[in-house]
């Protein structure tokens, strides 16, 4: 990738400041401020030696502005910085994939290895870290960082500035950019893979259950064939015995209806009896009256022995009625009972003959629900299974979408190498070192606020400039620690920041002298201060 230069300004006007600073009041103001907070030594017990100042040096920190999606990464230069990506990782699908293809061509080691499975994917097996060199993904950082970009000019030739050693250089931030893209692949790869297992699983329990279904559509066939031959011999054996039992049913029934019907017969004869024998008792008892009447003794006599022969007659025809009705009753229940005895012996017999019959068909259906239990629980577990790697896939696609909104939301088309000027002041005593930076910052005015505080106290210079971006201060005290911590780094450091000595240029005391005076015109300095300063300014400049 072909990189574009550019040098951040070191200085940012504030909104009621017109126009940016200048390099020599810029200069002036690091000066002051570098020997504002130089120890002077001095002490009531044991006097310590002042500070003197090693170098006064502007140097520039790198960063990899980098094209990314649509998105720009930031990459630390100096490799202070780095971004760890946590992921998930997921269960060996290789594994899974290898089980499920030996034991997909039968269905019991099929449901099987399904039941066996059923959690496989209900969790990743453990969490990983992928750790990216000098990426910068702290959003106030970057935030601070790209304002600055927006404020940054083209550089095409060599800075004039002391510039940090590139210990992440553009084959570093590439391989970088190459192993997010790997592990993006990764990513998508094991969504592809998740893709294809759930695809093969749902297609290999269709299939299952296709041949299921048609296993039962063959079992219904077969069955219904040998139940409807054996029904055929069925309905030969059962007709022959229910013409028998219905012959029986005949005769039973003839008998017991001929007798009531004799019976019946007689009833009707006795009751006709009956009604005549009432009006012959009526005719007797008026004949007795009329005897009585006319005092005949004999015909009284007579219709006497014929009036009780008759009511004799009379309760005798009503007791035979009785019986016959009695007798009527029983037959018909008999009758009704026998026939109802047939009717039942012939259905035992019948259902006798279906037992096969009863046989086959359970035997049928048991086989059918086992057919269809299997589908269910294929059904069931496939669908769990699937449910679960569907969770790892939503899992995995959220992490390709953070991946992939890495970085600061404004796209660069090329790559861009950006310093950023810092001043870095080294006072040394006794042999010890101590380093102060100054950051890029906004250049204030002496607007009421630094007009109170010079009424309060000397040194308004201290009011000039304020830090741009507190991040960036901190990763300038970060350099200043591993500086600190790596003798050999700070070896390298010191001899850059020597030969970039702002103290060791010719042109450095005469831009500082003007730049001090203007400084005392704007009213940062006081004249006392203005002439403090620049005695000081010739005594280490000599």
């Amino acid at each position: 990738m072909n990189a574009i230069n550019i040098v951040f300004p070191f200085t940012i006007p504030s909104e009621d400041r017109k126009g940016r600073l200048k390099r020599r009041m810029e200069l002036a103001a690091i000066f002051s401020l570098a020997e504002l907070i130089r120890d002077k030594g001095g002490g009531l017990i044991s006097k310590k030696p002042a500070e003197d100042i090693l170098f006064i040096s502007e140097i520039c920190y790198p960063f990899w502005f980098v094209p990314w999606r649509r998105r720009t990464l930031i990459f630390d230069g100096f490799d202070l910085k780095s971004y760890t990506i946590s992921f998930d990782i997921l269960p060996d699908a290789n594994m899974f994939i290898q089980e499920m293809e030996g034991s997909s061509s039968k269905l019991e080691t099929y449901s099987a290895f399904l039941s066996h499975n059923l959690n496989y994917f209900a969790r990743f097996s453990g969490k990983g870290e992928k750790v990216v060199k000098g990426l910068i993904m702290d959003p106030n950082l970057m935030n601070d960082i790209f304002s600055l970009f927006h404020k940054a000019k083209r550089v095409k030739g060599p800075l004039e500035k002391g510039l940090l050693p590139l210990v992440m250089d553009r084959l570093v931030a590439e391989t970088a950019i190459k192993e997010l893209q790997n592990f993006e692949k990764a990513l998508e790869d094991d969504v592809k893979k998740l893709s294809r297992i759930a695809r093969v699983l749902i297609k290999t329990t269709q299939r299952h259950i296709n041949a299921v279904k048609a296993e039962i559509e063959k079992t219904k066939k077969r069955s219904d064939i040998k139940i409807n031959n054996l029904m055929s011999k069925i309905a030969k054996k059962t007709e022959k015995v229910r013409m028998f039992y219905d012959k029986k049913i005949i005769k039973v029934s003839g008998k017991a209806n001929q007798k009531i019907q004799n019976l019946t017969g007689e009833d009707a004869e006795l009751q006709a009896e009956r009604d005549h024998l009432r009006a012959y008792i009526e005719q007797c008892k008026n004949q007795v009256s009329a005897a009585q009447d006319r005092k005949d003794e004999k015909q009284e006599e007579y219709w006497r022995q014929k009036l009780k022969s008759s009511r004799l007659r009379f309760l005798q025809i009503g007791k035979r009625l009785k019986e016959i009705e009695k007798e009527i009753k029983k037959t018909s229940s008999t009758r009704d009972l026998e026939i109802s005895r047939l009717k039942s012996e012939y259905a035992a017999k019948a259902e006798s003959y279906m037992t096969e019959i009863r046989k086959l068909e359970a035997a049928r259906d048991a086989k059918i629900k086992m057919s269809q239990e299997a589908t269910e629980s294929l059904e069931r577990l496939t669908s769990k299974i699937v449910g679960q790697i569907n969770t790892l896939i939503e899992a995995r696609n959220l992490a390709l979408k953070e991946l992939r909104e890495m970085g600061y939301p404004v796209y660069k088309r090329k790559t861009v190498l950006a310093y950023m000027p810092f001043f870095l002041v080294c006072y040394s005593r006794d042999l010890k070192k101590r380093y102060v930076t100054f950051p890029p910052s906004i250049v204030n005015t002496m607007n009421g606020v630094s007009k109170i505080k010079s009424a309060l106290r000397p040194y308004t210079i201290r009011s000039m400039l304020q830090e741009y971006s507190l991040p960036i201060t901190n990763l300038l005290n970060e350099f200043v620690d591993s500086m600190q911590q790596n003798s050999m780094l700070e070896d390298r450091i010191l001899k850059i920041c020597m030969k970039s000595n702002l103290l060791r240029q010719k042109s450095f005391r005469r831009d500082v002298e003007k730049g001090l005076k203007e400084l005392a015109k704007e009213g940062w300095l006081s004249e006392e201060e203005l002439q403090t300063l620049t005695s000081r300014l010739e005594e280490i400049t000599r």
